[in-house]
């Protein structure tokens, strides 16, 4: 079965019969017909009952039917389209415990695939090894940071660089996160992220190094080494790796899904001189003010993705700010099943863009396709889902 990262995905695949190559109606041309399917939920959504799941799925298939009410989706010719949703009880991004904890709603992605027909071994097919792909999530907030580094995890969630906002796209405001481009409708009177202060930063930085090496971060001095000093160590540092999808022609009947996952990068580090950095950053965490240790903590923008982003002079306004995903966004008063926020995420065939107004996409018809649906969806409809419901 197809496993999905909880996220509302839309995928693009029309399913079509053999047909064969003496046929006369050219490739671009042939009709083709748009499909709607669901994952089986998974283990963790057993605490959701059958209703809540259904509402959810009415969800997304009222978003697929948005989508394919385009003129370019009417009739399909040329290509196929198929839309996969899948459901997640919890946003991977929430790791808060605890009753004061805000708690995050279910989150589900509608994931749609275009793919082009072709001709293989006297067979038309319509081929997605080179799809066009579209991801729309509700109620997802890790995925406003996605493609962005994890700088360090606490106790009370993640902390990341913050987000730099783009150029509108279809009406919604868009991020762009190392290149790649993320449509985001929000509620805008309640922010969706908080910022981080540098004395939390700090205490992040001090116990993710400490544990790196087997050390315990308090106090610094009075440590003990559960490992002797010459053992090589792995400092690690987590990123997230964002859904990945390779699609291969369905005439193979071959086909590989990668989910989105969390891995670590590392790189071997003396132990003294991590304890030493440790050393040095309580110093500078004790040596700050009462208004400093509030400030929000800021990071240079260059080396902001790197294993270790240095934290700026308290002064500096420079930079990027620290930021951790604000799960008090969502209102407790609507119902889980309500959209609050939904994102979009495009990825054109052929070349590594992600973003529907850059130069150089491709002429294939499939990419044409995914930006005639950017250009003429109902994106008001969409946009007006997370404006009525907002309390």
């Amino acid at each position: 079965m197809r496993t999905l990262f909880c996220s509302l995905s839309v995928v693009l695949l029309f399913a079509v019969s053999n047909a064969y190559a003496e046929e006369t109606v050219p490739l671009s041309e042939k009709e083709g017909k748009w499909s709607f399917s669901m994952s089986e939920p998974g283990a963790d959504l057993k605490s959701l009952n059958r209703d809540k799941l259904k509402k959810i799925k009415g969800s997304l298939q009222e978003i697929s039917r948005i989508v394919t009410a385009t003129p370019a989706m009417k009739p399909p010719k040329g290509f196929e389209v198929r839309f996969w949703g899948s459901i997640s009880a919890k946003d991977r991004y929430d790791s808060c415990k605890g009753k004061n904890c805000p708690s995050s709603p279910p989150t589900s992605v509608l994931a749609m695939m275009i793919g082009r027909y072709e001709e293989k071994g006297g067979k038309i097919r319509a081929a997605f090894n080179t799809p066009s792909t579209m991801d729309i999530s509700i109620n997802n907030l890790g995925h406003v940071f996605a493609n962005l580094p994890v700088l360090y995890r606490d106790s009370e969630g993640y902390l990341l660089p913050e987000p730099k906002q783009g150029e509108a796209r279809a009406g919604m405001t868009s991020f762009l996160n190392n290149g790649r481009t993320v449509a985001v409708i929000a509620s805008k009177n309640r922010p969706l992220w908080l910022p981080v202060s540098r004395e939390r930063y700090l205490k992040a930085a001090i116990e993710t190094a400490g544990k790196q090496i087997g050390l315990s971060s308090k106090p610094v001095k009075n440590v003990k080494k559960k490992k002797a000093a010459d053992t090589e160590t792995l400092v690690e540092r987590h990123v997230f790796v964002e859904q990945g999808r390779t699609w291969i022609d369905p005439a193979d009947e071959k086909e590989w899904v990668e989910n989105s996952r969390g891995v670590t990068v590392g790189m071997k580090e003396d132990p003294e001189k991590v304890k030493e950095r440790m050393l040095q950053l309580q110093n500078e965490l004790d040596a700050l003010t009462p208004e400093q240790r509030k400030a929000q903590a800021r990071v240079d923008a260059s080396t902001a993705d790197s294993p270790q982003a240095p934290l700026l002079p308290a002064d500096s306004s420079d930079g990027v700010g620290v930021v951790t995903p604000n799960f008090a966004y969502f209102s407790r008063k609507l119902p889980g099943e309500a959209p609050q926020l939904i994102t979009v995420q495009w990825k054109f065939s052929g070349n590594q863009i992600y973003d529907p107004e850059q130069s150089g996409i491709s002429e294939h018809l499939n990419n044409q396709k995914m930006l005639e649906i950017y250009r003429d969806a109902d994106w008001g409809s969409l946009i007006k889902k997370i404006t009525q419901t907002a309390p």
